[in-house]
């Protein structure tokens, strides 16, 4: 009789129960409780200085200094088909065991030495068909203005660049991608009004960028980039116009928060073939990001978030300009350099799905044209300010 009323009770409550539709969350309704002075940025936004990659920033304020001094860094989107891989747990080890510099189950079991690649040089990476399909990445566009003036030697400059990037997973086995960035950049000059020194109205540079870097978790690595491309004006071309640069830095993680970065960048220009980079990268909190690299240091932290979009603040440094063969004036040829030095002030933006974009204001010195078949028509141009944005996706 007893078990008759509960059954009865149980069918009599069951449509009620299966009359109550589901609690479904939805992604952000729920606030997360606020801790005082924490910051918390938004779901779905991407931070431009999470370890563990480096972001796109269109050509020079974001990510690695290296990268930026290319001009070309790696792709935003690292978080999806070409996120990291993970890394093979040591057989034995505990998983709760933390690594230093590798984190939770990396650790080799107690009583076994730390080695350097406790994982082999060259782990067992499995190939990922998906993201060979997803080749093409960031489409980017900047443009650079710097202001002219009336005088003989000003020169004004504006030069608008647009690249896209190729990536190649798994680069010989290496477990890192191989960047290919093709890219155009079209100048237009303005001066100087000399009687013996003159440049054409316009110039370009096509060029080809590969880069590749080691896996930025272990303690020691490398950073390589080569680039051949075509410098000159539209109504020359000769062997000068082709130029070969590049880039090789050894990396070595000193702390969890501080990276050293020792090499050269090889810039063949006319006046300086090759220039030693490196430094120090220091991360003492998420918010703040310390890149002292020569020759193009930064200094980043984070603003604000609006929306789903994290704003930084950077102060950046960075050795400018470079080098074409032109048409003078009087129909000869020559190779000429315009270099300087650019120290600058921004904000950049970084959002889901890879958008991001930046402004920054900044003044140029140290300015000189070389003119390497007519010496005497080198001249330095006024220092000058500068006006720079760039957005990619």
């Amino acid at each position: 009789m007893v078990a008759s009323c509960s059954i009865g009770l149980a069918l009599a409550l069951a449509p009620v129960a299966f009359a109550q539709p589901p609690t479904i969350t939805f992604p952000g309704t729920t606030p997360a409780p606020s801790v005082p002075g924490a910051i918390t940025p938004p779901a779905g936004a991407v931070n431009p200085y999470a370890a563990g990659g480096v972001p796109f920033d269109p050509y020079s304020p974001q990510g690695s200094a290296a990268y930026s001094f290319w001009s070309t860094n790696p792709p935003s989107n690292t978080a999806g088909a070409f996120g990291q891989p993970a890394l093979p747990s040591v057989p034995g080890a505990s998983p709760t065991a933390t690594s230093p510099y590798l984190g939770p189950g990396y650790a080799p079991p107690a009583g076994q030495p730390q080695a350097l690649f406790p994982n082999g040089m060259f782990g067992e990476q499995a190939f990922d068909y998906q993201s060979a399909l997803r080749l093409i990445q960031d489409p980017r566009l900047r443009h650079t203005y710097l202001v002219g003036g009336e005088d003989l030697t000003d020169l004004g400059i504006n030069d608008t660049e647009a690249a896209v990037t190729f990536t190649i997973p798994n680069f010989l086995t290496t477990g890192q991608p191989l960047y290919i960035s093709p890219a155009f950049a079209l100048h237009l000059w303005d001066g100087p009004k000399l009687p013996n020194a003159d440049l054409p109205p316009n110039a370009y540079s096509a060029y080809l960028d590969g880069q590749w870097s080691s896996d930025p978790l272990l303690q020691i690595g490398a950073e390589l980039g080569l680039r051949v491309g075509v410098y000159t004006g539209f109504n020359l071309i000769n062997s000068h116009s082709l130029r070969v640069q590049g880039l090789a830095l050894g990396t070595a993680r000193l702390t969890p928060t501080l990276q050293a970065k020792l090499g050269v960048v090889y810039l063949n220009r006319n006046d300086i073939k090759i220039l030693p980079a490196g430094g120090l990268l220091w991360t003492p909190t998420p918010q703040v990001r310390f890149d002292i690299f020569f020759p193009q240091p930064k200094l980043a932290t984070y603003l604000t978030t609006v929306g789903r979009y994290e704003v930084w603040g950077y102060l950046a440094g960075e050795y400018g300009g470079g080098a074409w063969t032109i048409e003078r004036a009087d129909g000869s040829d020559n190779r000429i350099d315009i270099n300087d030095v650019r120290v600058s002030l921004g904000i950049e933006w970084t959002g889901p799905r890879g958008f991001h974009g930046f402004v920054e204001g900044g003044y140029v010195f140290k300015r000189t044209v070389l003119y390497v078949e007519d010496p005497a028509a080198t001249f330095h141009p006024d220092d000058t300010w500068m006006i720079r944005a760039g957005i990619s996706y």
